[in-house]
């Protein structure tokens, strides 16, 4: 049965900016949201754990965010950017696995069916993944399940051969 991981970048868009900007970037405890538009309307699209913590989320208003959290680092958000960015990311996964493949806006998908014992078991496997995007300031969350192509093709209103 094949076993798969599924990673979970809660923060993908605001860590890749902060990434990019390198040493210009806003420290990490700065919230830092990114914006676009909804209609008519500037709204945040994303923000990171700072945001998050001082109660902005995405869909809200801008001039709100801006209200409730004086000083907010702002900036335009790039989902094109963020989807390469995930491309790239899943390419330097496969250290961990021969197939991987981004899951887009905010994640990555890993068979690793027989490529465990080569990390050190499943678990050892696991926090190398999130300890090495941590390293990298990208937040991460890891989980491993078996994965039924039955299931699969059932669930996609497929027919079963």
């Amino acid at each position: 049965m094949a076993r798969v991981v599924s990673l979970f970048l809660p923060t993908w868009p605001t860590d890749r900016v902060r990434r990019k900007a390198g040493d210009a970037a806003p420290p990490a405890e700065a919230p830092l949201v990114l914006i676009g538009r909804d209609k008519n309307r500037r709204v945040v699209l994303a923000a990171d754990a700072a945001a998050l913590a001082a109660g902005l989320r995405p869909g809200l208003p801008v001039t709100k965010a801006q209200v409730l959290v004086p000083g907010l680092s702002i900036q335009d958000a790039d989902p094109q950017a963020d989807a390469e960015g995930l491309e790239r990311l899943a390419v330097w996964m496969l250290r961990f696995a021969p197939i991987v493949t981004p899951d887009p806006p905010d994640g990555i998908v890993i068979d690793t069916t027989g490529a465990d014992h080569l990390h050190g078991g499943e678990s050892a496997m696991l926090e190398g993944m999130v300890g090495r995007l941590a390293m990298s300031g990208i937040v991460a969350r890891a989980a491993i399940a078996d994965s039924c192509p039955t299931m699969a093709w059932r669930q996609s209103g497929m027919p079963i051969s």
